[in-house]
């Protein structure tokens, strides 16, 4: 038996050895604790870590160790559990509830200060936000063992002195897809040859969610579950510091804060950039000193856009980080500094997380203090503000208004009901069609971040948006409120629930205003069933209500279906979608065309395909993937461009083509489809190449005579400016106002003809030569917030950004935007609906009369 315990104890001991010599050189661990190694079956850096084993391993330190403990915080779309690993020393873990009210304490400024000497500092590391920038996790891990498992004594007295949060994946649906890439081309001996499979993962890549959205940008947005996930829980706990390790090109080094000293977030307070980032820095540039890593600071990235996982965290009283470690991309790939395996990357990311909670521990008190600090200036600087607070209103699309308040209450912003109406340079808000969001409040900077309309920038290059105003993004109505106004009840999440009235019962038709966003939910489900419905083209009134164009029409004598089952059918279809019908006895109207006017038009049920695959922009194809799946409940069929030429399109009225590379050899494919009756819907250089491939008649505006005269007397500059230059006049994120034709289908439901639009691109249509078809039109001065050069805002203004191309029995729809940006426009994205759902009823105008 003696033997036996021997034998185990030196495979142990020497598994120890191999796992932790190049990660933990020097370290003394708890041989009772598994190293990774030992649980996984494979070494950190051999393999890439499936997540359920790394969700297992997470476990396992939970059950064998009194530091650990795991809490599930929701599930991700593919219904994986989403963790957070808790660490601590035991006494500590014994009264987590305990800690996280006093720490809770120090973001109240009512509340009495806590003794911050006895409070142990919270640290949330975070990995992975990106599927394929793997290294983060798998530092995360060994991370996790670290913590569990270390018996030296600076591990103990970190332990005692903070609360360690792991978030070891942020995108556990990615990485999944992304490890199983890699995994399956792994090569024996490794292959580090860029061009080999391994390093090339298939179109759309691990990098993003299930419906293909960039994670890192919805902190600020909180559209997708997993971020739901998280703010719920990042608001329970508010760490004092949290990082957000990343991957980029593999021709760099290692990147750590600070980041570009012109691309800070002025609402942050300087304390965060000029002391916290430089006292960190110090801690990094020890420990990269120390394994011989190249890195750099300053260079790049900013901390302007509020959404990043590095950045969330300055709004809220902590210190967001950014690591940025050149990738592997697999296991070992070619570089001009050498080959840089996976075990490296991970390495660099371990250390920096290691020295992370190292300086977040001997800069305790002072990380502490600043979190009162920041919420009660927060609340200082609202009341100094000569705006005391911002008003947000919509009188007929409710849903929109809870959508937006909704991801108030996700970042915790306090809000009220107004207890009367309210008058705001013309504008009547009225009482519980509005809300009123106060600036005194703890989350004052947030707000400011929602409200405000900055144009003035200390650079002209950003690494993502340069505006991100929400009441714009919903297509909601705000004012100013520069007074003190009486505050109703604060809104909770009573506010999300929608009322709906059950119709009366009718045998001759039903009605539904168009107005509310989730109108098109209903629609899907009638006609999915088959049932008839019929949209208004004319304005109308019927008993003591007024539609306009776009409303829904239901006959009850021409359905396939017995009055008994539509009348059950049309409950069902309001109600899960929050709309409300309307019986009507008749169907003559007080003003306006009667229902049985030829004004009203069948709706045709889309089959709809949208086209993915190399050369599309994948985040784009998730963004409508994204809205059809959970606003609409309509499937879009997903077809592989490189199909497209040999596929029968026949069995498809509708195409969605978002921006990419497509061949021009399908164009004529594509005329033809569209001759026959087919609506084909493109945006932004999808819209371009539709023109450029002669599928319509309508144009690009380019280049002028004035811009080359520019261009010429700008005469030379110097070489290394040549990038901020020419970068500069790339729009990369900024808010345009237009003019809707709110008469033609694709405006069909809208109220306002004033519209926001959001600009990511650099592509210009000129207005249709057809008076009709231009249906959207940028104003002459259309410009809102965010950058723009001069020369861009030429070209914007005035120029189309919608325009319907009839051509034979169908039509083209080009859009010089993106309607669907992040899952966040709800002002422009039904217009894209409208696309699907009323191309087929867009015809062209016959001056002569007629149709």
């Amino acid at each position: 038996m003696r033997q036996l315990f021997l034998a185990f104890f030196m495979g142990v001991t020497l598994c120890l050895h191999a796992q932790n010599g190049y990660f933990f050189p020097n370290k003394k661990f708890n041989p009772s604790i598994p190293t990774p190694e030992q649980f996984l079956g494979h070494a950190i850096g051999d393999y890439q870590t499936r997540y359920d084993r790394l969700v297992a391993y997470m476990y396992e330190l939970d059950r064998l160790s009194e530091r650990v403990q795991v809490k599930v915080i929701g599930e991700t779309y593919e219904k994986r559990p989403h963790l957070v690993v808790f660490f601590s020393s035991p006494a500590n873990m014994a009264k987590l509830p305990e800690l996280q009210n006093e720490h809770l304490k120090l973001t109240d400024p009512n509340a009495a200060m806590p003794d911050v000497a006895k409070m142990p500092v919270f640290v949330q590391l975070g990995a992975n936000v990106h599927g394929n920038e793997t290294s983060g996790g798998e530092a995360m891990i060994l991370a996790a063992y670290y913590f569990a498992a270390c018996e030296d004594e600076d591990a103990k007295k970190m332990l005692d002195e903070s609360v360690v949060l792991i978030e070891p994946v942020l995108n556990p649906d990615g990485r999944d897809r992304f490890v199983s890439w890699v995994n399956q081309h792994r090569g024996t001996p490794l292959v580090s040859d860029n061009n080999d499979r391994e390093h090339l993962e298939v179109w759309p890549g691990g990098r993003t969610n299930h419906y293909w959205f960039d994670l890192n940008r919805d902190w600020y947005l909180a559209v997708h579950v997993e971020s739901q996930n998280r703010l719920k829980f990042y608001h329970q706990w508010l760490p004092n510091v949290v990082t957000d390790h990343h991957e980029m090109g593999t021709n760099s080094t290692f990147f750590f804060e600070p980041t570009k000293e012109n691309a800070e977030n002025p609402l942050v307070p300087q304390y965060v950039y000029k002391t916290l980032n430089g006292k960190f820095a110090k801690y990094y540039e020890k420990a990269l000193n120390a394994i011989g890593s190249f890195y750099y600071t300053k260079e790049s990235f900013d901390n302007l856009y509020p959404g990043y996982g590095s950045s969330y965290p300055d709004m809220e009283g902590g210190l967001g980080l950014l690591f940025e470690q050149a990738s592997s991309r697999g296991f070992v790939q070619d570089s001009p500094n050498g080959p840089v395996t996976f075990a490296f990357t991970i390495r660099n990311q371990l250390v920096c997380a290691l020295a992370t909670c190292q300086a977040a521990v001997d800069e305790r008190p002072n990380l502490l203090k600043f979190q009162r600090e920041f919420f009660a200036s927060a609340i200082s600087e609202g009341n100094k503000n000569a705006i005391k607070g911002y008003v947000v209103g919509e009188s007929v699309d409710a849903t929109r208004l809870r959508r937006f308040t909704q991801t108030l209450l996700h970042h915790h912003i306090e809000c009220y009901q107004l207890t009367d109406n309210l008058t705001i340079d013309g504008k009547v808000y009225e009482k519980g069609k509005a809300l009123f969001v106060p600036t005194a409040q703890p989350q004052y900077r947030l707000v400011q971040s929602v409200f405000e309309k900055p144009t003035k920038f200390a650079d002209s290059l950003f690494y993502d948006a340069s505006a991100w105003n929400l009441p714009l993004a919903f297509g909601l109505a705000q004012g100013e409120v520069r007074t003190p106004i009486a505050k109703g009840a604060r809104i909770g999440q009573e506010f999300m629930q929608s009322t709906v009235t059950i119709p009366t019962k009718s045998p001759y038709a039903y009605l539904l205003d168009y107005s509310d966003f989730m109108a098109t939910k209903a629609l899907y489900r009638l006609v999915s069933q088959g049932i008839l419905v019929k949209v208004a083209t004319k304005a109308f009134k019927i008993g003591d209500k007024s539609y306009s164009h776009g409303a829904l029409m239901v006959p009850v004598e021409t359905q396939t279906l017995s009055p008994d089952a539509l009348y059950e059918a049309i409950k069902a279809a309001g109600q899960e979608a929050g709309v409300s019908f309307v019986g009507v006895p008749t169907g003559y109207s007080q003003m306006g065309v009667d229902l049985g006017s030829n004004t009203f038009q069948k709706v045709t049920k889309p089959e709809a395909l949208i086209a993915v695959g190399q050369g599309v922009n994948g985040n784009e194809v998730g963004e409508v993937w994204y809205w059809l799946d959970t606003h609409v409940g309509m499937p879009i069929t997903k077809v592989d461009v490189g199909m497209l030429p040999r596929l029968n399109l026949s069995k498809y009225n509708v195409i969605v083509l978002v921006s990419g590379q497509y061949d021009r050899a399908l164009a004529p494919k594509i005329k033809q489809w569209v001759a026959n009756g087919g609506t084909l819907v493109t945006l932004k250089t999808a819209s371009e190449w539709a023109i450029r491939s002669d599928i319509v008649k309508e144009k690009l505006r380019v280049n002028t005579k004035a811009d080359s005269t520019a261009l010429a007397k700008r005469g030379r500059i110097n070489y290394e400016d040549a990038a901020a230059s020419e970068g500069s006049k790339n729009t990369g994120g900024t808010i345009f106002e237009a003019d809707l034709d709110i008469t033609h289908p694709i405006g069909f439901g809208y109220k306002n003809r004033k519209i926001a639009l959001y600009r990511n691109n650099n592509t210009f249509l000129e207005p249709s030569a057809s008076p009709y078809n231009t249906v959207v039109q940028y104003s002459d001065k259309p410009y809102l917030t965010g950058y723009v050069h001069p020369q861009s805002l030429k070209k914007i203004s005035s120029s189309a950004a919608v325009v319907v191309a009839p051509e034979g029995s169908g039509r083209v729809i080009l859009f010089s935007d993106n309607p669907s940006f992040r899952g966040i426009w709800y002002g422009t994205e039904k217009m894209f609906f409208n696309a699907l759902f009323f191309g087929a009823n867009i015809t062209t105008p016959n001056p002569l009369g007629g149709e």
